[in-house]
């Protein structure tokens, strides 16, 4: 189970707040479980937005959280500088929404991607041993269907090797159609039966499959399907959807890397300095749970923060609280609010 609070405060953007409460997660050792998996949500949000331009920034995120995850040692600044990167993630879709994954109605999305698949569907015997775990029985009926699937994205992998570099506006049109694809077969509920998972019919297992089976070797595509597998159960297919969206993304960034832009100089900047404040950040936090009894409520009167990166390298977050009629009030907050005309 997720923590909301901690996901609304990283979704908004908002780093102090992100940070001041994923630290009491940090103290609190016996949370650590519900903070890894909201980490885990956090990082299936952004895939359901995430684009080819930024997905080198998600591909560090994911590595990251797998990583800290793994890891029995609590290392606090690896843990809020993830926190961080996340929020900057957030923070610029927020300035710049787009369509999420997952929303455009299905017979429109089919319109977007039926070309995609090719009347070609054959695959050669060698094509059939390389995939006989995910292919169906030739007696079932999503046999020739999966050998479609196939072939397309093959289909679609060999064209987009093809392109040059410097073609990034098709690129990145790729890129979207190849994720509008897995968006429609797994919406479209194909019951598509394979070795790998034989008790689970849903084609999201087909689709992780084929992923398996050609990039394995990279290690930040591995990484979305062991966050998706991590502690998995069904019902939380629907919080992880979006690590499998922001994974075809990657696919294809895997043959064109140069398309996608790494952290700029005021996002690092950000960085850096929750690095430099890590510590003393931990050590407040822990001062303030000792000491008082800390509820996190909205200020009795909000002004809008200001919006982008520029807001967030403008300040140190820090955990000191500060009271307007005895309601606590975080110092970014208690900024606006005072300055309020």
């Amino acid at each position: 189970m997720y923590n909301k609070e901690l996901v609304d405060f990283v979704c908004k953007g908002n780093i102090e707040k992100s940070l001041y409460a994923t630290s009491i997660f940090l103290i609190e050792n016996a949370k650590i479980e519900v903070l890894e998996e909201t980490l885990i949500f956090i990082c299936s949000y952004i895939g359901s937005f995430i684009n080819i331009r930024d997905i080198i920034k998600l591909n560090d995120i994911i590595l990251s959280t797998k990583s800290l995850i793994e890891n029995d040692n609590i290392n606090v600044a690896d843990y809020l500088i993830l926190i961080t990167k996340m929020c900057i993630l957030c923070n610029v879709y927020n300035i710049n929404p787009v369509s999420k994954t997952g929303v455009i109605p299905l017979n429109k999305l089919r319109e977007k991607i039926i070309d995609a698949f090719c009347e070609d569907n054959k695959l050669s015997s060698n094509g059939i041993m390389k995939f006989e775990m995910i292919i169906p029985p030739t007696d079932s009926e999503a046999y020739l269907l999966s050998i479609k699937i196939i072939t397309s994205f093959i289909r679609i992998i060999k064209i987009i090797d093809e392109i040059p570099s410097e073609n990034a506006n098709a690129i990145e049109m790729i890129a979207i159609k190849f994720k509008n694809c897995f968006d429609y077969i797994i919406r479209k509920k194909y019951i598509i039966q394979t070795k790998l998972n034989p008790n689970e019919h849903d084609p999201i297992y087909f689709l992780w499959g084929f992923i398996e089976i050609l990039f394995q070797h990279e290690d930040f595509i591995h990484s979305y399907y062991w966050l998706f597998c991590n502690n998995y159960k069904k019902s939380l297919k629907s919080q992880r959807i979006g690590l499998i969206y922001a994974c075809s993304i990657a696919i294809i960034y895997s043959y064109k890397r140069h398309i996608s832009n790494s952290w700029n100089q005021n996002e690092l900047n950000v960085i850096y300095k929750t690095k430099e404040i890590s510590l003393d950040l931990i050590q407040q936090v822990k001062s303030e749970i000792k000491h008082k009894d800390i509820h996190i409520e909205k200020p009795v009167k909000e002004k809008k923060a200001l919006d982008g990166i520029a807001y967030l390298d403008t300040y140190i977050p820090r955990a000191t609280l500060n009271k307007i009629n005895d309601i606590p009030v975080f110092q970014d907050e208690l900024r606006y609010i005072t300055n309020e005309k």
